[in-house]
C-alpha cells in the first residue's frame, strides 16, 4: 500500500466520528447513527446501527471503491450485517453480538445494493454507490477453465434444486396428511439438497429466512413469522403432532418453489462458488456444531454431511486449477475432506446418521476441529485464484 493510501485511511479513521461512530473493533460500542439519511463523503466511511426494527439509517450513498462500514449492534440479540447486490450476490456477511460493534471494509462498484440489519424481514437500508472504481480482480488461473468449473457447479445446483422441490412436496404431503412417522423419516433427506447448496440459497434472503430460520430469530415458537422446516421440525419432534401445521407446510412448498425459480435463473459467479465452499464449512464449525439448528430432531450429522458434500463438489470442480497455483493447499484440502469423512463414518447408519445427542463433548470437539481446519484451508482458495475473498 502506498504512503498516500495509508494517509487516506488514517483520514478515514479520523473522520469516522462525523458519521456517528468511533470505528471501534467488535466487542466495543459505537454511537448509533441518527435516523434518516447518511451520505458518506469521499472518506468512504459510513455508520450503521442494527436496531430492533432493522437498519438506521435507511439510506446510504458512497463512492465506488473500498468503503468501511462502522456497524453497531443496538439489539438485545446477535444480529447480522449483510450487503446484497442486485445480481444477487452476498458481498459481506457479518454477525455481531449484542452491544458489539465492528468495522468492515467492502470493495464496491457503482450500483444499487440492499443492506440487511438483523433478519431479512427487518427494515433494510438502500445503498447507492456512484463513480468509477472498485471490483478490480487479477486472476491467477485461466478464466475459461474457471468459468467451466462454475458452469459445472451451476448444473449441480440445479440438480439439487430439483431434488429439493420434489422432496418438499412429498414432505408437505405427509405433514398435511397427519402422518408424523412418515414426515419424520422424510425430514432429514429433504433437507440435504438445501444444505448442499446453502451458499446459493442464501443469495435470496427472503426465501432463506422463510425456509430455514431458527426459532431464535423470532419472539418464540408461536410467532406467526416462524415458518419453514424448523417450525415443522418443532411440531413433529417436540409436540409429536402435525396439528396446526397445514398452513406452514403449504407456505414451505410455495417458498421452495419460489426459491427454485430464482436459483434456476441465477448466473452463479466464480467468487460465489469458491467462497461458498468455505462459508458452508465455517457455519457448520462455528454454529451448527452446537446442535442449535436441528435442536428438535437431532439430525445434525445429516446436516454436516450435506454441507461437506456441497463443499466437496465445489472443491472437486476447482481442484485442477488449485493444483496449478498452490499444490500444497490442494493436498491439504484433500486430506481434510478425507479426515472428516473418516470422523463421520462411524455414526452413519445406512443412508442416515445416528442422533446427534449420542455424541459426547469429546466427539463434537473433534468434529469441530476438523471442520474448522477445513474451513480455514478453503478460505484461502479465493485469494489463491485472485478472486475477492469473502
Amino acid at each position: 500500500m502506498s504512503k498516500s493510501a495509508v494517509a487516506l485511511l488514517a483520514a478515514i479513521a479520523l473522520g469516522a466520528g462525523a458519521c456517528g461512530s468511533d470505528g471501534g473493533s467488535s466487542g466495543g460500542t459505537t454511537a448509533a447513527a441518527p435516523a434518516g439519511t447518511a451520505t458518506p463523503t469521499a472518506a468512504a466511511a459510513a455508520a450503521l446501527s442494527l436496531t430492533d426494527t432493522g437498519c438506521d439509517p435507511v439510506k446510504l450513498t458512497a463512492p465506488a471503491g473500498a468503503v468501511t462500514f462502522n456497524v453497531d449492534n443496538a439489539r438485545d440479540a446477535k444480529a447480522e450485517f449483510e450487503i446484497l447486490s442486485a445480481t444477487p450476490k452476498i458481498l459481506t456477511e457479518e454477525f455481531l453480538e449484542p452491544g458489539a460493534s465492528g468495522s468492515f471494509t467492502v470493495d464496491l462498484v457503482a450500483g444499487d445494493y440492499q443492506v440487511i440489519c438483523g433478519r431479512p424481514s427487518d427494515t433494510r437500508a438502500a445503498l447507492t454507490v456512484t463513480g468509477e472504481g472498485g471490483g478490480q480482480q487479477a486472476l491467477t488461473v485461466d478464466s475459461a477453465a474457471l468459468d467451466a468449473a462454475t458452469a459445472a457447479y451451476a448444473t449441480y445446483v440445479n440438480q439439487q434444486v430439483d431434488q429439493l422441490v420434489s422432496g418438499t412436496t412429498e414432505f408437505v404431503t405427509a405433514v398435511k396428511g397427519g402422518d408424523v412417522a412418515a414426515a419424520k423419516a422424510l425430514y432429514a433427506p429433504v433437507r440435504r439438497p438445501w444444505e448442499r447448496i446453502e451458499p446459493v440459497a442464501e443469495l435470496f434472503p427472503d426465501s432463506d429466512g422463510a425456509i430455514d430460520s431458527r426459532v431464535d430469530d423470532f419472539s418464540g415458537p408461536d410467532d406467526p413469522e416462524f415458518t419453514g422446516f424448523h417450525r415443522i421440525e418443532k411440531g413433529l419432534w417436540e409436540d409429536g403432532s402435525t396439528n396446526g401445521l397445514d398452513t406452514v407446510a403449504d407456505r414451505l412448498d410455495t417458498d421452495v418453489q419460489a426459491l427454485a425459480t430464482n436459483v434456476r435463473s441465477l448466473q452463479i459467479t466464480p467468487d460465489v462458488m469458491v467462497n461458498g465452499a468455505a462459508g458452508l464449512i465455517e457455519e457448520a464449525a462455528q454454529t451448527k456444531i452446537t446442535g442449535e439448528e436441528e435442536r428438535y430432531s437431532h439430525t445434525d450429522l445429516d446436516t454436516f454431511a450435506a454441507n461437506v458434500d456441497g463443499a466437496k463438489v465445489i472443491y472437486d470442480n476447482i481442484s485442477p486449477l488449485l493444483k496449478g497455483v498452490d499444490p500444497t493447499l490442494d493436498d491439504e484440502i484433500a486430506s481434510r475432506f478425507t479426515a472428516i469423512a473418516g470422523l463421520l463414518q462411524p455414526y452413519q447408519q445406512g443412508d442416515a446418521f445416528v442422533s446427534y445427542d449420542q455424541l459426547d463433548d469429546a466427539d463434537r470437539n473433534q468434529l469441530k476441529a476438523a471442520l474448522a481446519a477445513l474451513s480455514e484451508d478453503l478460505s484461502q482458495v479465493a485469494g489463491a485464484f485472485g478472486l475477492e475473498v469473502k
